[in-house]
């Protein structure tokens, strides 16, 4: 029996929006009571698909090199807080119909595939600072930031020393 693999699809950001969350995230960490994550490991999930058998990773990767090419923009101007699992993110003030859009073709697609979307609504965010024990003091980035997105990547997280590391299985705009 093989040991499932923790999957999502994600969009990664660009050098310079990857650089800009990254100070964002250091600024934050102390106000928050938590610790910045790491630049590499910045990027927005679209669908998080949990332990998945490795006999269906094939047909994963077939979806996600079929995926069209996206050309969408989006724009950060906002901070939250997840109180559980307390997370500060960065997200939009108004909602990206891009992303809500890609989100539900991408779980019709995994339908087809077996996977059951979630029951919560879709919140597109970058988590910032992991551990937070409270909400930033602000609830807006000190300068909005802005975000081309072009590719979906299959990534699987592997847990181990240091928390999370992501290695992009299929797709672009891989983790650095």
């Amino acid at each position: 029996m093989t040991v499932p693999r923790r999957l999502f699809f994600a969009l990664w950001p660009d050098d310079a929006s990857r650089r800009a969350l990254a100070a964002e995230a250091e600024r934050l960490a102390p106000q928050c009571g938590g610790y910045p994550l790491p630049a590499e490991n910045m990027h927005i999930t679209l669908a998080f698909l949990g332990g998945v058998d490795a006999s269906r990773l094939e047909a994963l990767v077939d979806l996600t090199r079929a995926w069209p090419t996206l050309d969408g923009e989006w724009t950060l101007d906002r901070l939250g807080h997840f109180p559980q699992p307390r997370i500060v993110w960065a997200g939009s003030r108004t909602p990206n119909a891009e992303l809500t859009t890609l989100n539900a073709e991408l779980w019709r697609a995994l339908g087809r595939h077996g996977f059951t979307s979630p029951q919560r609504e879709f919140t597109p965010h970058v988590s910032l600072v992991r551990q937070a024990d409270h909400a930033a003091t602000v609830s807006r980035l000190s300068t909005p930031i802005r975000w081309r997105f072009d590719h979906l990547a299959l990534v699987e997280s592997q847990l181990g020393g240091g928390g999370s590391h992501y290695r992009t299985l299929a797709g672009g705009g891989s983790a650095p």
